[in-house]
């Protein structure tokens, strides 16, 4: 079996991604942070390095967490060739920013991930950003069962409560 990963890097630091980095800073990861959009425009959060492109925060971390607005944006960038030999190995975590990406976007990025042998867990929360580590939280995460349980560590610092929905990535996209 084995051990919970330590290295996260958050991608997208709006109050998600930022909340996110403190949160998981806080609890002793160490995190990279990247924001494609505000590059020039961030102030450093305290724990968290900056990094200065994608290919630098996932080659400094176990698990990559996305928390882009634009997933289409995003995910064409996740799956580009360098990019997904170097998340090969890696565990890749999507947390759903928003209500208005279609599941069949989730199960897409699901399939993808499977294809390339990229342990992936999609999450929502259940609530606002600033609750993210707080007692109520609650984040509901599908994937892999394996997946899930080899995650769970780092999921449970980040939400109080967890609801594990199955291996159907859309499914959080239909439960919030």
């Amino acid at each position: 079996m084995s051990t919970a990963p330590k290295r996260v890097a958050i991608i997208g630091l709006d109050q998600f991604g930022k909340q996110i980095a403190r949160t998981l800073s806080g609890h002793g990861f160490e995190v990279a942070g990247l924001d494609p959009l505000r590059s020039n425009l961030l102030s450093p959060c305290e724990g968290v390095r900056l990094v200065r492109n994608l290919e630098q925060a996932v080659d400094s971390s176990d698990v990559i967490i996305t928390c882009f607005p634009d997933q289409l944006l995003m995910s064409a960038r996740l799956c580009s060739p360098e990019t997904t030999f170097g998340l090969h190995g890696k565990a890749l975590i999507s947390f759903n920013t928003s209500q208005t990406r279609p599941a069949s976007s989730a199960r897409s990025m699901g399939e993808w991930a499977r294809s390339e042998h990229i342990d992936y867990l999609e999450i929502s929360l259940t609530g606002e950003a600033h609750s993210i580590g707080q007692i109520g939280c609650e984040l509901v995460c599908a994937g892999p069962r394996r997946v899930y349980d080899r995650l769970k560590p780092l999921c449970h610092s980040l939400g109080a409560s967890l609801t594990y929905l199955g291996t159907d990535c859309g499914a959080t996209l239909e439960y919030c």
